[in-house]
């Protein structure tokens, strides 16, 4: 194998796989990737043994090859090489590379202890803009559970309904809901996150297709292909907890709801981070306390519809929702200062998020 190749694009390819690579696996062959030249084209494949991903790039190919290489040793090598080309060749088992005035030579392994990557899934399932992908990710990925005995929750739920396309999180305590119409045929499937950490796409307008098949997904944008294992559901049944009466709806700034969460929960316990909403009015009056750090109020000018209502929630939870909800104005749609609460942009009917409110029996 010989052959050269722009530092810049080999530095950017190999990190969106890199990312991929376990810092920690008793399989050590994945801390390799496999490289190999043909056709004028560098095609480069890592894995966790989750989820596969290739991505090629053009090349100036002098000899055809392949082999099994450190990931992170190569990118950090791309990384420090001041130069516009790299010069890669390989020999037996030894791969030489020049940059500039500098040289060197990384032992390989044999390509064939590299795990066997999977069929590509072959139905066609949707096909989104990258534009429109991540606004969804983004939007709701922040929400994915981290509690490893819920299993489900883990993952992104995507279900193709009615011709609607939902994407849904939850951690148990707050869930995320992006709808967006798409004609296609229903389905559901549960997407590792780190799948959508992969989605390095420049152009939003670029197409990201989706296959399926039974326990696997597939994705194809631009020169990358990814096949990723699904995470075994059920997915709880989040529709049934949509609730559909309100007996409270603030309408606030979002700007200005943000600055004084942050302020008030200065004072909070930092780790409940609880802060108390007293709706009323014309005004929303929050409020926190701990032994250690004292107390603070704030009012904050609101649009408020209801009768009056007081609510804990976790200032640190719902800072996150608001810095994710676009639009300038926020809607807080109450239920009862012990069941969720439905937040979302005024206006915006296609992204909602749930918050519990947290059980606090008193306040001084």
């Amino acid at each position: 194998m010989e052959f050269k190749i722009n530092r810049v694009n080999f530095e950017k390819t190999l990190a969106s796989i890199v990312k991929l690579i376990p810092p920690k696996s008793t399989h050590t062959v994945l801390q390799n990737i496999i490289i190999e030249a043909k056709d004028n084209k560098l095609n480069i494949e890592g894995t966790d043994l989750d989820i596969f991903i290739q991505k090629s790039l053009t090349c100036d190919l002098k000899k055809a090859g392949k082999a099994l290489l450190p990931g992170k040793k190569l990118l950090e090598i791309a990384r420090e090489s001041n130069v516009e080309e790299m010069y890669f060749k390989l020999k037996e088992l030894n791969l030489q590379i020049n940059v500039g005035n500098a040289q060197f030579n990384i032992p390989a392994l044999d390509y064939n202890e590299f795990p066997e990557v999977p069929s590509f899934p072959s139905r066609r399932w949707i096909n989104l803009s990258a534009g429109e992908l991540n606004e969804m990710v983004d939007s709701t990925i922040f929400m994915v559970s981290k509690d490893v005995s819920r299993r489900a929750m883990n993952g992104v739920f995507l279900q193709l309904k009615n011709n609607t396309l939902n994407m849904v999180t939850t951690d148990g305590a707050r869930l995320a809901l992006y709808r967006k119409e798409l004609k296609a045929e229903d389905g559901e499937l549960i997407v590792p996150p780190k799948v959508f950490d992969l989605l390095d796409i420049n152009q939003s307008e670029d197409p990201v297709e989706l296959f399926i098949e039974e326990r696997m997904v597939g994705l194809k944008f631009s020169s990358t292909s990814i096949i990723a294992r699904l995470i075994e559901g059920p997915y709880p049944n989040y529709e049934s907890v949509i609730p559909k009466v309100f007996p409270g709806i603030c309408t606030v700034e979002k700007d200005i709801l943000e600055g004084a969460l942050k302020r008030v929960s200065l004072v909070s316990s930092p780790s409940i981070k609880s802060v108390k909403f007293d709706f009323s009015g014309d005004k929303l009056l929050l409020s926190a306390s701990s032994a250690d750090f004292g107390e603070a109020k704030e009012e904050v000018p609101c649009l408020y519809e209801g009768e009056k209502m007081s609510v804990w929630f976790n200032a640190g939870f719902l800072l996150e929702i608001i810095r994710h909800t676009l639009g300038n104005d926020i809607v807080l749609q109450l239920t009862s200062p012990s069941t969720a609460a439905l937040i979302k942009a005024k206006g915006l009917e296609n992204l909602i998020y749930l918050l519990m409110p947290l059980r606090i029996d008193s306040y001084e």
